[in-house]
């Protein structure tokens, strides 16, 4: 593993600035739909880190990942590439405390690569600043239930705790509730909560006017398969429409969704953040919803569903947690996407078959879908982007 600096020499960044900025990438995966995502992950990493270059106080932009293919559309930032060690297996925490160890600085500033595909610059300014400007150990982040991105002062308290952190979303989380770090949570919004963990994130923000040029364009060059997104938000944007949120619903986004539309909401919240106070790896979760679905058959469940609401918006992942498997992001991928024949998990193949082909549009997904996105989604109907095209 070494550091491979490109462009400018980072050198001349670190004169004054007292904050380091860590983005991660992740491997693309061998499937076509984990591919795509990866390729929309990089795109949106392109905008992050153009952001994060303006940053005030910046010392050091790291990019942390398994190949450094995107030196050559960065040559004109200062950034050190940090390659991920050679046939070690990626752990999020070990990692990143790996990265602490090596890049020490009064302020750090973790990103994932999707985690901030539409939050203004001044947001993320402000996060900062108030980081660097606070006498005590705190933290910012986008969510303190699921963290995409965060600013901390205190280094060494999240290197210490490595195996409680598998994933970025606990960063939060374990901040607040092991260490008592004073941990803030910006305020709920497509901004702040989207993140690009799923294709259903992709196709949402191919409807979406914010996305930055790089994302948008790699956004342009792909199939449009956004109908769902576009068939399921026409009928939360029409007056008295009945939809259903079913999965890790946050209390926020029901509200915003009721003081921003007219429908009609059927909540199912279970199991918020179960990846954050490991219930999903300690295989506790449970699940209402699964527990019918289960009993009554895939098919079944989706029929009921079909005559309750006029469109559903799915997180999936609770009911795959309750039901005890946990297909592979490939499967997981190609049933978000409707791509029935390649998914080998038959518990999720038999649901997705029975979405897909359920008389009302349904949004597959993972936490995104009743989170960020539906967000976005709010933010397009308002927009006019859920306009039906005129007659020809």
């Amino acid at each position: 593993m070494g550091d491979l600096p490109t462009g400018k020499s980072p050198t001349c960044f670190l004169m004054s600035g007292s904050v380091t900025a860590l983005l991660m990438l992740g491997p693309k995966g061998s499937s076509a739909a984990e591919r795509w995502v990866a390729g929309g992950r990089e795109a949106a990493a392109l905008d992050a880190l153009a952001l994060v270059a303006r940053l005030p106080g910046l010392a050091r932009l790291v990019v942390a990942a398994p190949e450094a293919l995107l030196a050559p559309s960065l040559a004109h930032l200062p950034i050190t590439w940090d390659l991920d060690p050679p046939g070690e297996a990626f752990h999020f925490g070990r990692r990143l405390a790996a990265l602490l160890a090596r890049y020490p600085s009064p302020v750090h500033l973790y990103l994932g690569a999707g985690s901030m595909p539409l939050l203004p610059a001044a947001v993320l300014a402000e996060a900062v600043s108030d980081v660097r400007a606070a006498a005590a150990p705190c933290a910012v982040t986008n969510n303190l239930h699921s963290s995409d991105w965060m600013a901390w002062n205190c280094a060494a308290t999240v290197a210490a705790r490595p195996e409680r952190l598998p994933t970025d979303n606990a960063l939060g989380w374990v901040l607040k509730t092991d260490a008592g770090i004073a941990v803030r949570s910006l305020p709920p919004s497509a901004a702040t909560r989207l993140d690009i963990d799923t294709p259903a994130d992709l196709l949402l923000l191919s409807l979406h006017q914010a996305t930055g040029a790089a994302l948008r364009a790699y956004l342009r060059q792909q199939a449009s398969g956004a109908g769902r997104w576009l068939a399921a938000g026409r009928r939360l944007a029409a007056p008295g429409g009945q939809v259903a949120l079913i999965g890790r619903v946050a209390s926020a986004v029901w509200g915003h969704v009721e003081a921003n539309t007219q429908a009609w909401v059927r909540v199912f919240s279970e199991e918020r953040g179960m990846t954050a106070n490991g219930r999903l790896a300690a295989g506790r979760v449970k699940s209402m919803v699964g527990a019918h679905l289960l009993k009554l058959g895939t098919e079944a469940f989706f029929a009921e569903l079909s005559e309750l609401v006029e469109a559903a918006f799915f997180d999936t992942r609770v009911v795959l947690a309750h039901a005890g498997c946990w297909p592979s992001a490939a499967d997981r991928y190609a049933a978000d996407l409707g791509w029935i024949d390649e998914i080998t998990d038959p518990f999720l193949r038999a649901l997705a078959a029975a979405a897909w082909s359920a008389p009302i549009p349904i949004v597959l997904g993972g936490h995104g879908v009743i989170s960020g996105d539906l967000y976005g989604l709010v933010d397009i109907a308002q927009a006019g982007g859920l306009a039906l095209p005129a007659a020809v």
